[in-house]
Formats: C-alpha cells, structure tokens, sequence
C-alpha cells in the first residue's frame, strides 16, 4: 500500500523515570529521522491528571517504510533501551493508516541553531514537549531537521485542539523560561500563525463548503516557503545584517517577506495548478491522492537539488 501509515505506542513510565525517558526520546528521535520514508512523530501524555501513560505515534509515507523501522536493528537496540524504564517492561503497539485531522490550530516556527549545538537543540525540544504537552488541547509536534544540512532552518508545526488552548500555552510564564534557555543555541527564531485550514490562502469546496485536507494544504505551503526562505537566507539575511539592523526588526522584515510570497504569490499559484488534488473525489480519490503525493515529492526534490546548486 501506498497510503500513509501510523505506528502507535501506548506504555507507562516507572516513577521517577523522566529524565532517562527524556534522554531515550532524544536519541530515538535522531534514530527515527533517518529512516526511509519517515514524516514525523508526536508523544502524547494522558490527559488525565496524574497518570504516566503515555503515547508515541510515528508517521511514515508508507506502509513498508514503517514495517522496515520495525524490523531495523536501531529500532530493536532502542527498545532494549526503554522498556526497563516502563511499568511491567512492555509497551503496546498497533499500525494503522494515517486520519486526516480537523479543527486544529497550527503554531510555525523556524529556528536556526547556532553551529555544532544541535544536539542541545534537539535535548530542549524534547524539554518543551514534555512541558507543553501537559497544556490542555495539545494535539502533537512535527520537528523536522533542515533539509539543507547544518545552518539551515528547523521546522516546528506545534499543534492545538482551539485558538484558545494554543494562546495559552504561548503565553505561559513556563514556555517563557524555556524560550530563554534556548537563547543559548538558538540563533534566530520565526513564528507564522497559519491555522491548520490555511484561510485565505487554500479556497472551500463549493460543494461541500469545506477545506482540503490540512495536509495537503500543509504540503503545498511548504512547497512554496522553502525556496522563499531559502532564497532569503542567502540574500536577504546578509543584507540585513550589513544595516545593522535589531534582531526583532531583521525577523520580522523575514516574516513579512517570506508571509507575503507565500500568501500572494506561491499559494495563489499551487492552489489553481492542484486543485485536482486537493478537492479528490470519487472513486478514483484514493489514487489521484497517491499520485498528487509522488508529483509533490518529485518537486520537492527538485527544490532541494536547485538550492544545493545555485545557493
């Protein structure tokens, strides 16, 4: 099969077991990032008070891709690793294919890290998924490393059930003493709001009144920010820095920038040239979805080797 799939593991912490779970999680997660065919992972904690039970969901571009994780010898070392750190030494997993998810609320973040502090980077994303997952509403993580290789952008898509719960982890006294911690390693910081819909940006059905799915309009905006942003690390980021301008006032010269191409010249374009895919329907749904995924891969490649070679 073709279509995407999901691995999700249910398991609860032994007391006292946190920071070596943190510590696991952050080596996993180098682990898992390699791997053919990987797309993103969430960890997800209870949401009743008190309880350790946790939940890990891995998503990859297809069924084989998730079977060879499964059956990869880092996979297998890894879970060595944890389960002495799980009540009764097991956790519970199942496979199934990806949900589309609706009514979400999306936070965009784009960090730079300072030269040869990943590591430390990746220890305190770990640290603020823990702290933020304990907010009402919160629906996930995706962190994806620079597909450029070291001094280009990480990407953070931090997830919420409403506007309200995500504001409200954005504003709490906690995730302020976090973001100042990592002023140590990270080296500049952009924040765009698109809701998971992308109003404004990607149209309704007129049949149905409602948006594609918040994945594929996801997918299309990343086709158009990256070479945006690409283009703007090699041109505009030295320019700025030659005017001396603030931090605050370079950012969000970027974010204007990078929000108005996308808003008025990327998305415009994409949304009319895959509109067959992003409103799919019928019986043929299924494979014009799979067909839209393969052409959009085909392009992000493309995208990845023009920026290797011209920039």
């Amino acid at each position: 099969m073709n279509s995407p799939a999901v691995l999700v593991a249910t398991f609860k912490l032994r007391p006292g077991q946190e920071g070596a779970f943190a510590s696991w999680q952050m080596r996993v997660n180098e682990l898992v990032a390699k791997a053919p065919g990987y797309l993103s992972s969430d960890m997800l904690p209870s949401k009743n008070p008190g309880d350790r039970t946790w939940m890990r969901v891995l998503h990859f571009q297809t069924q084989e891709s998730l079977l060879q994780w499964q059956q990869s010898p880092e996979r297998a070392r890894m879970m060595d690793e944890v389960l002495p750190l799980l009540e009764s030494g097991k956790l519970e997993e199942t496979v199934s294919q990806a949900k589309e998810e609706n009514g979400e609320v999306t936070q965009l973040i784009l960090s730079k890290i300072k030269p040869g502090m990943e590591s430390d980077y990746r220890a305190w994303s770990v640290k603020i998924q823990e702290a933020q997952a304990k907010y009402p509403g919160y629906c996930g993580m995706y962190l994806q490393p620079p597909s450029t290789g070291p001094g280009g952008h990480w990407t953070t898509m931090l997830r919420y059930d409403t506007q309200e719960h995500l504001e409200a982890w954005l504003n709490a006294p906690e995730r302020t003493v976090l973001l100042r911690e990592s002023e140590v390693f990270v080296e500049d910081l952009e924040l765009m709001r698109p809701a998971t819909s992308f109003p404004g940006w990607v149209p309704v059905d007129p049949e149905t009144g409602k948006g594609p799915p918040n994945w594929k309009a996801a997918l299309l905006v990343l086709l158009g920010l990256f070479p945006i942003v690409m283009l703007e690390m090699r041109f505009l980021s030295p320019l700025l820095r030659e005017l001396h301008l603030s931090p605050s006032v370079a950012t969000f010269l970027g974010n204007f920038l990078s929000v108005f191409l996308t808003g008025c010249v990327t998305m415009p374009f994409f949304v009319r040239r895959f509109h067959w895919w992003l409103f799919a329907k019928g019986d043929s749904a299924s494979g014009t979805t799979t067909k839209g995924v393969l052409f959009l891969s085909g392009l992000f490649v493309i995208e990845i080797a023009l920026c290797w070679w011209l920039l």
